[in-house]
This record gives structure tokens, C-alpha cells and sequence, in this order.
């Protein structure tokens, strides 16, 4: 009687372990795929870069005035009453 039940909990546990590795390697492919993706993209801005470097020039100073006046807007927190 006892062999039936570890029977059963040697398949549950089987199937569980079976579940567990079927979800780790799923994560592992959209991983990969999204570091792949994110290759491709930096590969893309590297040729917008290159074909029109004037433009990616204003395009990041832009984003850098943008970036320090929306960091001007937050709080620093150090109030002296």
C-alpha cells in the first residue's frame, strides 16, 4: 500500500519538476529573444547615428535639456525651516 503511494507522489513530484523546467525554458527563449531584438535595435541606431550624425547630435542635446529640467522639477528634499 505504500508503494502506491509514493508511487503517486513520485509522479506528481515528476510532473512538477517536468512544469518547472518546461516554464524555465520558456523564459529563457523570450530572453533570448529579446536580447536579440534589443542587438538589432542598437545596430539600427548606430546607422541613424552614422547616416545623419547633425541630427543625432541635436536630437541627444535635446534630450539631455529635457531630462535636466524635468531633474529640476523634483524636490531635493533637503528643506531647512
Amino acid at each position: 500500500m505504500s508503494d502506491s503511494g509514493s508511487g503517486g507522489l513520485r509522479d506528481s513530484i515528476t510532473d512538477a519538476a517536468q512544469h518547472v523546467a518546461g516554464g524555465v525554458h520558456s523564459a529563457a527563449d523570450q530572453v533570448s529573444n529579446a536580447a536579440c531584438r534589443a542587438h538589432d535595435g542598437i545596430g539600427e541606431v548606430r546607422q541613424v547615428i552614422r547616416a545623419q550624425p547633425i541630427t543625432a547630435a541635436l536630437v541627444v542635446f535635446a534630450l539631455g535639456y529635457l531630462f535636466g529640467r524635468l531633474g529640476a522639477l523634483i524636490p531635493s528634499g533637503s528643506r531647512r525651516a
